[in-house]
Order: C-alpha cells, then sequence, then structure tokens
C-alpha cells in the first residue's frame, strides 16, 4: 500500500543528524504518498497508512516524518533527530548531578565589642 522507496531514498541523502527541515521534506513525502493512497481507497489513511503509524503522535509536527524515523531507527539505520539531541542535553544542564555540587555551609560570626 505505501511506497516504503520514497523515503527511504531520500533519508539516504539526508546528514545522519535530521533538523526540522529534513523532516518536513519525509513528512512531504509521506503525505503525499498518503493522499494518493487515501484518494485511492475513498478514505483517510491516517492512522493505518504504513507500519510506523503505530508509533505516531499526532501532537507533534512532522508526526508521521518522525515516526518512520522511529521505526527506522528500530531497524538499525543510524539517523537521529536533532530536537531529541537537544532535549537529552537540556536535561542534562538542567539536572547536574548531586555529587558534583559540594554543599556549602555558611558561617557567619559576630564580634561583640565591649564598653569601656
Amino acid at each position: 500500500m505505501w511506497n516504503e522507496n520514497a523515503p527511504m531514498e531520500l533519508l539516504k541523502e539526508l546528514p545522519a543528524v535530521l533538523n526540522d527541515a529534513n523532516l518536513a521534506r519525509i513528512q512531504q513525502i509521506i503525505d503525499y504518498d498518503k493522499f494518493v493512497n487515501s484518494a485511492e481507497r475513498g478514505y483517510d489513511l491516517c492512522g493505518q497508512y504504513a507500519p510506523f503509524c503505530n508509533g505516531c503522535d499526532k501532537s507533534r509536527p512532522y508526526s508521521c516524518a518522525i515516526s518512520y524515523v522511529r521505526m527506522m531507527q528500530r531497524e538499525g539505520v543510524e539517523v537521529k533527530i536533532q530536537s531529541d539531541m537537544e532535549e537529552v542535553l537540556s536535561e542534562k544542564i538542567e539536572q547536574p548531578a548531586e555529587e558534583e555540587q559540594p554543599s556549602k555551609k555558611l558561617i557567619r560570626i559576630a564580634v561583640a565589642k565591649r564598653k569601656a
């Protein structure tokens, strides 16, 4: 039903770390093929069009492309999504390990003067 060769050929041409523009190109190819197949069948195939539809999160932009890339990762294709890498890095920055931050104790010393 779906043309698995078109997105795979594009994926081979793209860099190993995919940015939003790369995902948009993959999404465009998948959307076109899904539209053609939906028109032939007479109903919308969203959610049942391809094997990667099971892992689709429709709330994200480029949902089909991201789901497709995830499927290809499970099949052993060395490709990453840039936004995923940025999320991992930001989590590491936001949550430093407790061992790395030594606890500091502040001691305040007051000196009293005697009246003469």
